[in-house]
């Protein structure tokens, strides 16, 4: 794949809805919405939509696994759109984003089809509490982990609390990191967090799980987003200039693996959406990512290094911390608008080539170049 693909796909339509918190509005009129958007931004019609791509699983341990009202199936958006003319569609297990994206670039290469829609949906339900269920109940693995609240969250706050000692991180330390999320959420439209985030608020903010506090993890909401792929041939007759793929790595590779593969390096990455699920995930990609060497990312990301104004702008959007959960959605539309030239004032001057990260080492994603061309 090291250049067969390389520049030969591209992002040509993006589509979001606002992020809220509750809502009595239906996930499904959600995810059409965006869709919608997306569709129409790329200069199409839904006549043209002959591939779908998503990842509808609900990860709300009370969900209710229900088509169109938690989760958002690709029949269910098919039918819903009168999409008639779909010939390849591929709903995958996992939520993030990553998995959807490499599915959709190997149709379009294989023929499968002409252009690709996908759909990322969350749903927080009004009158659930998100973490709502009987860990005791866990199956497989997870019976080993979850009745001790080791999960996600704990698994990261052990890594935190390890890193800390190594390497003499401090929680103030992070809270910049916070702050810097959560300024360039105040400039994203969509983002559910509209209001600066204090030292003090964060400093003394609920634990969750030591070190962690509630302004370390991100947020559940509800809401959509939606893009649009196509071939690079075809995206060039379209109304945008459009993002190219330069490469993807799956999560199961070396996170380097995208820079032989794109044949660009981080020194030429003019801005980064990291991944930030949880906020240290954050430091975590600064360095596997060579933006940064071993045990220097909280120091990196002082004194505004990674803000809108930095050497690296990072989670440019406010990222999962500012805008809200889609597992990577958001991450990739901010990338695609960033090289499109369209994030209106979150825009990186002269950007070419932003790389997106999503997922973490225990929760394998992958890794994307999206460049001008």
């Amino acid at each position: 794949m090291d250049k067969i693909l390389r520049n030969r796909t591209a992002i040509v339509g993006v589509g979001f809805t606002p992020m809220v918190r509750k809502t009595d509005r239906s996930l499904g009129s959600l995810a059409l919405e965006a869709a919608r958007n997306a569709i129409t931004d790329a200069g199409l019609r839904p006549a043209d939509i002959d591939g779908y791509a998503g990842t509808p699983v609900a990860f709300n341990p009370s969900s209710a696994h229900s088509d169109g009202v938690d989760e958002v199936s690709g029949r269910y958006i098919v039918s819903s759109m009168g999409l008639k003319n779909v010939r390849w569609l591929a709903d995958l297990a996992r939520g993030l984003m990553a998995d959807a994206i490499v599915e959709a670039i190997h149709a379009l290469h294989s023929g499968s089809c002409r252009y690709v829609l996908i759909v990322r949906a969350m749903h927080n339900p009004v009158g659930v509490r998100y973490q709502q269920t009987d860990l005791r109940a866990a199956g497989g693995p997870e019976q080993f982990n979850a009745p001790y609240g080791v999960q996600a969250i704990g698994r990261t706050a052990f890594w935190l609390n390890r890193y800390m000692h190594d390497y003499g991180a401090t929680k103030s330390e992070l809270y910049q990191l916070a702050k810097t999320l959560r300024d360039h959420a105040l400039l994203n439209p969509f983002a559910y967090w509209r209001k600066p985030l204090t030292e003090e608020e964060y400093l003394g903010a609920r634990q969750i799980f030591e070190p962690m506090s509630v302004f370390d993890c991100d947020i559940p909401v509800t809401g959509a987003g939606a893009i649009v792929l196509t071939t690079a041939e075809r995206a060039t007759h379209l109304p945008h200039k459009p993002a190219f793929i330069s490469a993807f790595a799956t999560g199961l590779e070396q996170p380097d693996a995208i820079y032989q593969r794109s044949g660009i390096g981080p020194r030429e990455v003019q801005a980064a959406q990291l991944y930030d699920g949880f906020l240290p995930f954050v430091w975590y990609w600064l360095e596997a990512m060579g933006f940064c060497r071993k045990g220097e990312a909280h120091s990196f990301a002082l004194n505004g290094n990674v803000s809108l104004k930095g050497t690296l702008p990072v989670t440019t959007f406010g990222g999962s911390m500012g805008e809200g959960r889609l597992h990577g959605m958001g991450h990739v539309r901010e990338a695609a608008l960033q090289v499109m030239g369209r994030a209106a004032q979150r825009q990186v001057p002269g950007l070419t080539n932003c790389l997106v990260a999503i997922g973490f080492e225990w929760v394998p994603g992958g890794t994307f170049m999206l460049s001008a061309g």
